[in-house]
């Protein structure tokens, strides 16, 4: 009777473990019940293995009680093997992104932002299990991402935290589901989002301490930043709050002496419709020539140029539309296209851009004093995007646009930049280079419509990143031109009917002729 009832207390401990254990993995919290039922179970397993440890005994000086200790031996030390492996990969971050895209891997400016850290930067992301189990939040893709910088660099620091059951951070953040912190010293930055261009940014932010400063010319019928508005720019100031960038409007009218803010990091004018005053004139010649930045995305005419401001660095905005046959979107020759932009970290990885009624540029460089010397001091501007050499400047604005005598041809420059921040070299060889110049840049482009919500809306946002990459070139800040969107085409396989038989084949009858192999050769050695 005792044997009887040890056996079946056995049974019912066995199940009480696996209850217990499974109780313990879906509350996850080992304690009261799951605990209780574990500790019983121990128990009769125990009552049944000194009621029938004579047996045991035997049994295990059996040839098959051997074979089975030899098997699980073996199992064990695969299981360690596989735990071992596991252990190193967790300590060494080391895989390999396959995708044509690099989809899964953070970009090349995120390394160099990392390893330039000198300073420890922490990372911490408030996110519940409802907002984890959410299909609208994709927290495997953060939590990846986020583990990415984690292995990045022993500076970043990630902390992940509950906000509905860690009260004391939740409190001491003031968080709330689903927001990352950037933090480093007395600076701090939050995220929402997590994308790779927000972290790395906010990383920058807060290891330079403190925010660029873009601020956008307002008073003349530019190109309004609040969203729904028309010719609305409100996707470009989001992308660039997004970077850490503190965006404010500047109204130089506004000032009984109008003068741009010394924390001024750059100054935008998009899409100006009436002329500037000339004591504005003179407070942005002021701020140039103390090294200011300037970006401008002047209209078509009847819009001004802006030709008091771009003359004296060598541009010279011309009156008239680019049309271009031979290089356009869809056939419409007033909205050209450029496929391969000059070579320049602003336009490197950019593909093409589309510059919808566009006007263009006359550059005016000073030659070098002697064939094949450099350049001489002074502002070189330098052509970014050109039209093909079938284009040409259209200046009868009124009915269907034709080349006509006398209108200039192409190649046409449709957006130029100016450099004095890096010094030409010498004069003549052996000399000492001059002294660098005092950092003033400009980026040009002939259409505010490149940088509006308008192309956004079409799925059309290369003038945006144009724009980001050129403002990030104005402030110096080349760490993030590179980081443009992912560019996830999905890759389609074409099969034809003979290879989707051979695969068919292969997924379906080569598994049955292994099965029946091995059924074949079990059957021989049972009869044998």
């Amino acid at each position: 009777m005792l044997e009887k009832a040890s056996v079946i207390g056995g049974w019912l401990g066995l199940l009480a473990i696996i209850v217990g254990l499974v109780w313990a993995a879906v509350v996850k919290h080992f304690g009261g019940l799951p605990l209780g039922l574990v500790i019983g179970g121990a128990a009769l397993g125990l009552l049944w293995l000194v009621v029938n440890i004579s047996k045991v005994a035997a049994a295990a000086r059996g040839r098959q009680a051997r074979l089975i200790f030899n098997s699980a031996a073996f199992i064990l030390v695969i299981l360690g093997i596989v735990v071992l492996i596991n252990y190193i990969g967790v300590r060494h971050h080391i895989r390999k992104d396959m995708t044509k895209s690099q989809q899964f891997s953070l970009s090349e400016q995120t390394h160099k932002v990392a390893q330039d850290l000198d300073q420890e930067v922490k990372v911490i992301a408030f996110f519940s299990d409802e907002y984890k189990s959410s299909p609208y939040n994709n927290w495997i893709e953060i939590a990846d991402r986020l583990r990415e910088y984690e292995m990045l660099s022993p500076k970043v620091k990630v902390e992940r935290y509950d906000p509905k059951t860690d009260f004391s951070k939740q409190k001491e953040y003031d968080a709330t589901d689903g927001l990352i912190i950037v933090e480093s010293g007395d600076y701090q930055e939050k995220v929402y989002g997590g994308s790779e261009e927000q972290l790395t940014s906010a990383i920058l932010a807060v290891s330079q301490g403190k925010k660029t400063k873009a601020y956008f010319l307002q008073g003349h019928g530019e190109n309004p930043l609040e969203s729904g508005a028309p010719n609305s720019i409100a996707t470009l100031k989001g992308n660039l709050e997004n970077q850490q960038y503190d965006v404010e409007t500047l109204a130089l009218m506004a000032q009984a002496e109008p003068q741009v803010p010394d924390d001024c990091a750059v100054l935008c004018i998009i899409g100006a419709q009436k002329p500037l005053h000339d004591k504005e004139v003179g407070a942005i010649k002021q701020y140039l020539g103390q090294g200011g930045k300037l970006f401008v995305a002047v209209g078509a005419p009847p819009a001004p140029g802006l030709n008091e401001i771009l003359t004296s660095y060598g541009i010279t905005p011309l009156d008239g539309m680019v049309m271009d046959p031979q290089m356009s979107l869809w056939g419409q020759i007033n909205v050209p296209m450029v496929n391969a932009p000059a070579s320049h970290e602003i336009t490197r990885n950019l593909g093409a851009v589309i510059l919808p009624v566009t006007r263009a540029f006359a550059l005016q460089s000073t030659p070098p004093q002697y064939p094949g010397g450099p350049p001489p001091p002074g502002p070189q501007p330098l052509a970014l995007l050109e039209s093909s050499s079938a284009a040409w400047l259209e200046t009868t604005l009124k009915g269907q646009p034709e080349k006509d005598p006398g209108e200039q041809g192409g190649p046409l420059v449709m957006a130029a930049l100016v450099d004095e921040a890096t010094p030409p070299p010498p004069m003549m060889p052996g000399m000492p280079p001059p002294p660098s110049g005092n950092g003033t840049r400009l980026v040009v482009v002939g259409t505010p419509i490149l940088v509006s919500d308008t192309l956004v809306q079409e799925g059309i946002d290369v003038g945006v990143v144009f724009a980001l990459k050129s403002i990030a070139w104005l402030v110096g800040n080349e760490k993030l031109i590179s980081i443009p969107p992912k560019d996830i085409t999905p890759n389609r396989v074409t099969v034809s009917d003979r290879q989707r038989n051979l695969a068919i084949v292969a997924v379906c009858l080569l598994p049955v002729l292994v099965m029946l192999t091995g059924a074949t050769v079990w059957w021989r050695r049972r009869r044998g």
